[in-house]
């Protein structure tokens, strides 16, 4: 009552105003109805509650649609973050194989300086010992230099040009030593590079097989994906076949007429080995890859056939009125074979297709009055006979529940009903046996 008074009180504020006034004019409706005339009349108040409401629908709705826009931006936006993460993934394997090769070229690198200091070493000591000996040939000289006094003037020369070799050795030896100790240097600071890049690698090593074990768990979690599929897919398999058996068909032989024929033998033979794979090892992959491969294409082929077989009733409500085999004929009153299921229904029922096919005959054709032919594939017809019109016509492509014609009772019939005839390779089979099959598909 507190509501209504306050809505009450905001309209007559609303109302002082002239054009609003004039929108929210009181209205009478009059409705007739079996010769009595009611009177409705919309006050102002009520065409202002309806319009509230209106109003509130549509803001409702555009906040709705918003909402939904930015939950699906959020997705999109996710799904782009896990493939940035498999990208940077595929890079950081690249960067360690580029800084493994970069270790092993640092590694050449640093025996080949090794062999030439070796070979600098080798040459400074040899100079060395050229320098010893010519020490001793000075020493060798003086004590002979009573017999040298009168030779002076003619090894002057050879003496001078022998210091003028012995300077010039002497600044190559400085040189040497300057250069052994540039390249101790240069080695000391390659030892230390390479100690940096053996850490990394070790790093990078640790986060490989973190990376390797993450792998190993998804490649386990694929495996049980893959065996789950190969045990539905060989359970559906299983189904079907059951099925089949349930509507009195052999399945194997029905196998080889449809042309699937996946099981047949071959000449193949020798001592059985097993080979036991690692678990979670490629081999085991590919051969559980193998047989889902294997058993889906099976199952395919046997959906496609069950789509081929008339497995559900033509009618929608029907009684037996004649089931199929041996019987009592109706009219002569003789023992006789009955080729069909008789569904009774009232007159122009409509009749349905129970499997995509082709009509191969539509017409008249003798005893069965007006008769719907269809050719289902892989061997399967249907005949729908004593029709009191038909649908379709010869050549005709029809699906999975098409209406082909309506219940009558021409041909050689007592009373409105269907005769309805199901054909595998020339040879009738039970109707009513395949359609109780069909439903215990449809309760799957």
């Amino acid at each position: 009552m507190v509501v209504m008074s306050v809505d009450s009180s905001l309209f007559n504020k609303i109302k002082s105003r002239e054009w609003f006034f004039d929108l929210f004019s009181e209205r009478d409706l009059l409705i007739r109805k079996n010769g009595v005339v009611k009177h409705l009349r919309l006050s102002k108040l009520l065409q202002f509650y309806i319009l509230t409401f209106l109003i509130g629908l549509l803001v409702w709705v555009f906040y709705s649609s918003l909402s939904f826009l930015l939950h699906n931006d959020i997705v999109v936006s996710a799904k782009k973050e896990l493939i940035e993460a498999r990208v940077a993934y595929r890079g950081l394997l690249t960067e360690v194989k580029e800084y493994q090769i970069k270790f092993s070229k640092l590694t050449s690198d640093l025996g080949k300086n090794h062999g030439l200091m070796l070979g600098l070493v080798e040459k400074n000591a040899s100079l060395q010992q050229n320098v010893k000996t010519v020490k001793n040939k000075l020493v060798s000289s003086q004590s002979r230099q009573q017999e040298i006094t009168r030779a002076r003037l003619a090894l002057k020369t050879k003496l001078s040009d022998i210091q003028g070799k012995l300077n010039i050795m002497t600044n190559h030896n400085f040189a040497l030593k300057g250069n052994l100790n540039t390249i101790s240097s240069d080695l000391e600071n390659v030892i230390l590079e390479r100690n940096k890049v053996v850490k990394e690698n070790d790093d990078y090593k640790i986060m490989v097989g973190k990376l390797e074990r993450k792998m190993h768990e998804l490649n386990h979690k694929r495996l049980k994906v893959y065996d789950d599929f190969n045990r539905k897919t060989q359970n559906d398999i299983t189904a079907i076949e059951n099925i089949l058996d349930l509507a009195g068909f052999n399945a194997n032989e029905l196998i080889k007429i449809s042309g699937l024929n996946s099981k047949r033998k071959i000449g193949l033979g020798g001592p059985y080995i097993a080979i036991e794979y690692p678990t979670g090892s490629k081999q085991d992959l590919k051969a559980k890859i193998a047989l889902l491969n294997t058993n889906l294409k099976y199952y395919n082929k046997l959906y496609d056939l069950m789509n081929h077989i008339p497995i559900s009733p033509p009618l929608d409500y029907f009684t037996i009125s004649s089931h199929f085999g041996k019987r009592l004929d109706p009219l002569n009153k003789r023992w006789a074979m009955h080729n069909g299921l008789d569904m009774v229904g009232t007159r122009n029922t409509k009749i349905y297709s129970t499997a995509p096919g082709k009509v191969t005959f539509a017409g008249r054709k003798g005893r069965y009055g007006k008769l719907v032919e269809i050719d289902h594939g892989f061997g399967f017809k249907t005949r729908y006979g004593h029709l009191n019109k038909i649908f379709v016509k010869r050549g005709q492509k029809i699906k999975y529940r098409k209406k082909v014609g309506l219940m009558g009772t021409t041909g050689r019939s007592t009373g409105n009903h269907l005769h309805y005839e199901i054909v595998l390779n020339g040879k009738n089979h039970n109707p009513w046996r395949i359609i109780k099959a069909g439903r215990y598909v449809y309760k799957k």
